[in-house]
């Protein structure tokens, strides 16, 4: 059995569907059908411990995990369940880590970061490095089409990273402050794109070996993209309070281009040679976020991913499968 967690939510119902249709056993904790009220609280341990009855493996697709608590990975570990999330933010990824031994101690998995980032970065990462001697800088873009959902989790996330300095390997940067122009494949092209916190700051230094690393986001409505860097001007505290305020308007005008995004890794040697890999298309970008997290929850049952303590999707299932089954999906990848 898999119990998921946030499974009425933007990522959850992509992640239950795919489940179902793979013919697994799936229990969905969430929100009733009217969203009203909680079945179970991710962050109380006596609420969770029933959730689990009966599971083999837990998917976290509640969100937002940077006010969330370790009380479910830490409920896993205790009732011997495997864990599979969906998290892109840095902190929790940290915490988790941190937790390794314990669960490889216990024989079992903690699967973290299965989505865009930095599973299927990762993935792009690995196969892009193969056509460089080494590794000296990498940027990974984050490429989001205007019709996906705004969940609630996701504007919760965005409002901590406005204009919030964070660490880099190679110094301190600023959330969505750094402009830089990256060329994305139709029907996007070149877009202005900004810095983000997010895992990969901290695990690419070791995957790669690289001692620059920079994450970008940018938007399809250009006028998200510049509203996003004006009110990171303004600092986390009153940009958030006014982009709290302009989401009602900014749902309100998701009617009209993609549904889609790309992931975008460029790795560049220290003679300056570049290596890319692009994975998305211009549909489904918010469904391709959640496949990691249900292949590795479906290996996990099966048996076929055997890694134990603390991995993420490219290290579970292995990079080439990862982008393989993505492939198979429906999603483009591209080399250049």
């Amino acid at each position: 059995m898999i119990v998921l967690f946030g499974g009425y939510g933007t990522f959850g119902v992509h992640a239950a569907r795919t489940l179902a249709a793979a013919g697994l056993p799936v229990r969905i904790v969430g929100r009733d059908a009217a969203r009203a009220d909680a079945v179970a609280d991710v962050n109380d341990p006596a609420s969770i411990r029933s959730a689990l009855s009966g599971a083999r493996v837990a998917v976290n697709c509640a969100g937002p995990f940077s006010t969330m608590t370790l009380s479910l990975p830490e409920a896993c570990l205790d009732a011997g369940i495997h864990y599979v999330d969906i998290a892109d933010d840095r902190g929790w990824t940290a915490r988790l880590r941190a937790r390794d031994g314990a669960f490889r101690d216990r024989g079992l998995t903690a699967a973290i970061g299965c989505s865009t980032l930095p599973g299927i970065s990762g993935a792009l990462s690995i196969l892009a490095a193969r056509r460089l001697p080494s590794v000296e800088r990498a940027r990974i873009t984050l490429f989001i089409g205007n019709r996906n959902p705004k969940g609630e989790a996701a504007v919760r996330a965005a409002v901590t990273q406005l204009g919030r300095p964070f660490p880099a390997p190679q110094g301190r940067l600023r959330g969505f402050h750094g402009r830089e122009t990256v060329d994305l494949p139709p029907p996007f092209g070149p877009r202005g794109v900004y810095d983000w916190d997010s895992p990969e700051l901290d695990l690419f230094p070791h995957l790669l070996g690289a001692r620059e690393v920079r994450v970008k986001v940018g938007f399809e409505a250009r006028l998200a993209t510049l509203s996003f860097a004006g009110l990171a001007r303004l600092g986390p505290r009153l940009g958030g309070l006014l982009l709290a305020a302009m989401t009602p308007l900014a749902r309100h005008l998701s009617g009209f281009g993609h549904s889609g995004g790309f992931v975008k890794v460029e790795l560049f040697a220290p003679d300056g040679t570049r290596a890319a890999a692009t994975l998305g298309r211009e549909s489904e970008g918010q469904r391709m976020a959640a496949l990691p997290a249900a292949f590795v929850a479906q290996g996990l049952l099966d048996g076929r991913v055997t890694a134990r303590g603390v991995t993420t999707a490219y290290e579970a299932l292995g990079a080439d499968r990862l982008i393989e089954r993505l492939v198979a999906a429906g999603y483009d990848f591209r080399e250049d």
